[in-house]
Parts: C-alpha cells; structure tokens; sequence
C-alpha cells in the first residue's frame, strides 16, 4: 500500500508538471506541415531525449547537488517558485510558448526541432527536473527508487502516445479543451509548488 502510495504521487506529480494534453496543441502547431513520417520521427526522438534525459538527471541530481554543496531542501524551495512561476505563466496564457515557437519557425533542422522546444524544455524543463530529483531521492529503497523511474517512463509513454492519437485527441477535446485541462493541471502544479517550498523551509529551519 505504502509502494502504491508512493507510485500515485510519482506519476501524478510528473503527469501534471510534464502535462502531455496541454502540451498536445504546441506540438501539432510545430509539427503541422512536415510529412507524416517526418512528424514520426520528430516525435520519437523527442520523447526519446526527454524522457532518457530526465531519468539521467533523477538518478545523478542527488550527487550533483552534493557536488556544488546544495541541499535537497535548497532544491525544493528554488523549484517550488519555479513551479509556481510555470504555473501562473500556463494560467495566464503560456506566453513561454509563443517564445518557444518562435525560435521553432527559424530552424528547418528537424533534429533540432525534436531536441528544442520539444524535447527540452517542453516537456523536460525545469519543473520536471526539480520534481524528478526531489522523488528519486525521497525513495528509500530500490523498490521506490524502481517505483520513481517507472512512473517517469509511464508517463512519457503517455506523451508518446498522445503525439500518435493526437488527431483523435483534438478532435474529442478541442485546442479549446486541451488548454482547459492545462489549465486545470496548472491550478495543481501551483499547490505541488507551494507543497515543495513549505516542506524545503521545513527541512532546511525546522519551521512551519
């Protein structure tokens, strides 16, 4: 039950933060006029990257830290107001997108495109990173730190997928839809935030 708990907190964490529905409308706009085959290989390699990515940076993040003399606690007030900062920015719009997109349009290298935005920072960015160094190290044992690492794989399959029925997908929610859902996730993300930031205040000065 413990193990069940735990693996809840994981992939809803990252689900949220990753957010493979939002991210769906960015996505079909950077991909819309490659051919079908070219928009198989973007989204391959770029749930590839980010997902190899991330798993790297959960399971060294914790001696990286220790490296540059960062405690976990540091970590997760930082990345709490980052958190805090991403959601606010997908509430009011996702103007970091229209950056993102931008600098899309002047690359026609499609490994490029597959790496930037796609692969980071969209859907490994910064919030991700934090969220998945704090859960590999609050694993205890290597059931939970299995446990932490299958929900990160789960849920970039779920991104995978999303990109394969991503027609079917719009046409059930709607652009309109998909951005209520982020926006909805992005009212969660705000509260992990803030979880992250009282709980890195209350291990680093014993308060609150």
């Amino acid at each position: 039950m413990e193990y069940l708990s735990f693996f809840l907190k994981c992939f809803t964490t990252l689900f949220i933060i990753v957010d493979p529905p939002g991210n769906l409308p960015f996505f079909m706009t950077l991909t819309d006029k490659l051919p079908k085959d070219v928009k198989e290989k973007v989204s391959k390699k770029a749930t590839f990257i980010a997902c190899s990515l991330l798993l790297i940076i959960m399971i060294t993040g914790r001696v990286t830290l220790e490296y540059f003399h960062v405690s976990l606690n540091s970590l997760m007030v930082a990345g709490g107001i980052l958190l805090f900062i991403i959601s606010v920015d997908i509430l009011m719009g996702g103007t970091r997108k229209e950056v993102y997109k931008r600098r899309a349009k002047e690359s026609i290298d499609i490994d490029s495109l597959a790496v930037f935005p796609l692969a980071l920072p969209l859907y490994t960015g910064p919030g991700a990173i934090t969220a998945g160094i704090v859960i590999y190290s609050q694993a205890t044992d290597i059931v939970s730190k299995f446990i932490a690492i299958l929900s990160a794989v789960l849920v970039y399959l779920l991104v995978r997928l999303s990109h394969v029925y991503s027609n079917n997908i719009i046409k059930v929610l709607g652009k309109s839809g998909s951005n209520i859902i982020a926006r909805i996730l992005a009212v969660f993300l705000a509260a992990i935030a803030v979880e992250y930031v009282f709980s890195g205040i209350k291990g680093e000065f014993g308060v609150i």
